[in-house]
């Protein structure tokens, strides 16, 4: 339901639009102005929608989880996608979508229709060229209107030559324009009450323009004001036109023409379209959870943060809590070697990041360097609620979100423990029971900071992990599927020709697309490579429902082509 969403939050711009016209321009004689005001209006409520703003952006840490898995093979197959069709069954959805294009093409029909009727006037009735314009007589009518260069007025009318000049203002000026695109506008938001509320606002600032520039050449205003009055009940033309007879805007016609002149401090008010344009783009941003927010504006930066100056030769004191640095009896622990300390968190704080395996099960350690050189270690897996706030607030650092299966180097040595004391002799009969494990001592542990294990993709996964989402429509279909997205670095090492290899639709290759796209870091150390590649894989989980993509199959992630797989997990309403 996108395209509902898109529409009313459009349509809800466009009424704030108007309502500040209403409030503080519709009395103003600015007439150009007004005009302009109203015709972009139109056009930037429909373009406010597609537009983010970088930096008020959030993310959902629960929406999306990478796994990265390394590769060493040679060959290159296409997945086969797996979809789950939609349920047949007629939706509330369907209801919605039908009863809009039902209203949709009543309108356009009567568009047609008055379309129609205007071109019979033109072959039924005399045409005469006159310079840039066609005038069209009516017999035995007394009405007056224009549409485009057209200019139709009746043989039995009063006052043709004052009449054939307030129409040449419609002609010139190109209204009759403004008029079919609100006519198209209406077609496509025909449920907001404000688009005709703005129609019928359009077309009076039309004749204040035609009305001030007609009596400009009478003898005054009070004159013109004069003919209107007497003229007021000939008969009026398509509500697509400009129609001279126009009852019931003649009132207000003859009390503009009348009103003082607005002064040039009056424009100022205009410029109220600025902080409306900029307050619409943060509600746009904040208030409304969407995927068809394709313009980014002011991105965030990146986490990745340059290198800071060397460390002071002295080492410092090391502290470590929290932390198992050698595995309980039985687990099977590969660690991945930490970096040193040379990523900043967003508050300032130097960290490292490792990841390692327990039978099988991922987990991830941080380490994180005090002001004062003191080192602290945390595992994700064992953290509580609390120190994982404390991590966010105080340091500015959160884990990653996702899980990393690859081949991980041996752990690091394990601290020797103190000798046990020598088992007593034990008889002939009986073996000596084995000793215990001697306890370990976390306490002034220096730990191993050996050089950096890691994946130069690991940039671009925390950033997937943080932007590409589960298609809301597909999450509400229960569709999933797979996609394989290729890309190349340019000589700055930076992505680009982002291509998808084998798509899902629904949704799905935008997603990885916009993502790849919004990833402006540098990406160094992937090795020579003509193209990279990367398979999503979308799947559904919740409390009654558990759809997975058909997995990748070991052909492809053989290729040493292949940056990552990265899945996202959609959660059911």
């Amino acid at each position: 339901m996108n395209w509902l969403h898109y529409l009313v939050e459009a349509n809800l711009y466009l009424a704030v639009f108007y309502t500040v016209y209403y409030l503080f321009l519709s009395n103003d004689t600015h007439y150009t102005l007004n005009r302009a005001y109203l015709l972009l209006s139109c056009v930037v409520s429909f373009i406010i929608p597609v537009i983010q703003l970088g930096i008020l952006k959030h993310t959902d840490s629960q929406i999306a989880t990478v796994q990265h898995i390394n590769s060493n093979g040679v060959a290159v197959k296409l997945i086969e996608v797996t979809l789950v069709a939609p349920p047949s069954q007629f939706t509330w959805q369907d209801g919605v979508f039908y009863s809009y294009l039902a209203g949709a093409a009543v309108l356009l029909l009567v568009l047609l229709f008055k379309l129609y009727q205007l071109i019979r006037l033109t072959r039924k009735h005399n045409e005469q060229a006159d310079g840039n314009y066609k005038l069209v007589y009516l017999n035995d009518s007394n009405t007056a209107f224009s549409f485009f260069n057209f200019l139709f007025i009746g043989t039995k009318a009063d006052g043709k030559e004052t009449i054939i000049k307030h129409e040449l203002v419609h002609i010139h000026q190109k209204h009759s324009a403004d008029i079919v695109f609100i006519e198209f506008l209406k077609i496509i938001n025909w449920f907001n009450p404000f688009i005709y509320i703005l129609q019928h606002s359009l077309k009076a600032i039309h004749e204040y323009i035609a009305d001030e520039q007609t009596a400009a050449t009478e003898t005054d205003a009070l004159t013109y004001s004069s003919f209107l009055v007497h003229n007021a009940y000939g008969l009026s033309g398509s509500s697509i036109t400009h129609s001279f007879f126009n009852y019931n805007l003649l009132k207000k016609r003859i009390i503009m023409l009348n009103q003082k002149r607005s002064g040039n401090l009056a424009r100022l008010k205009y410029l109220l379209a600025v902080p409306i344009c900029g307050g619409l783009l943060c509600a746009s941003t904040l208030a409304f959870s969407k995927n068809y927010g394709w313009v980014v504006l002011m991105k965030q930066k990146s986490d990745t943060i340059a290198k800071p100056p060397p460390p002071p030769p002295a080492p410092p004191k090391v502290k470590v809590t929290d932390v198992r640095l050698a595995p309980p009896a039985g687990e099977n622990v590969k660690f991945a070697a930490p970096s040193s300390p040379s990523e900043i968190t967003k508050k300032g704080y130097k960290y490292a990041e490792s990841g390692y395996l327990v039978n099988g099960k991922s987990d991830f350690r941080v380490i994180i360097v005090e002001k004062d050189g003191t080192q602290t270690s945390y595992f994700k897996s064992t953290a509580s609620t609390k120190q994982i706030k404390m991590l966010r607030d105080k340091y500015g650092y959160s884990f990653p979100n996702m899980s990393i299966y690859s081949k991980l180097p041996p752990p690091p040595p394990t601290p020797l423990a103190p000798p046990a004391k020598e088992a007593p002799k034990a008889s002939i009969d009986k073996r000596p029971s084995p000793s215990p494990p001697a306890p370990v001592s976390v306490q002034d542990h220096k730990l191993p900071l050996t050089p950096p294990v890691i994946t130069p993709f690991l940039g671009l996964y925390k950033h997937i992990a943080a932007t590409i989402r589960y298609p809301k429509d597909a999450r509400k279909n229960h569709m999933v599927g797979n996609v394989v997205a290729s890309f190349e670095l340019n000589s700055d090492h930076k992505i680009t020709n982002i291509k998808i290899v084998d798509g899902s639709g629904n949704g799905f290759d935008e997603q990885v697309v916009d993502a790849l796209k919004s990833y402006a870091e540098v990406i160094k150390n992937a090795g020579d490579r003509p193209y990279y590649m990367m398979g999503v894989s979308f799947n559904l989980v919740g409390d009654k429902i558990d759809i997975r993509a058909k997995k990748f199959g070991p052909d492809i992630l053989d290729t040493p082509n292949y940056a990552c797989i990265v899945q996202v997990n959609g959660y059911t309403e």
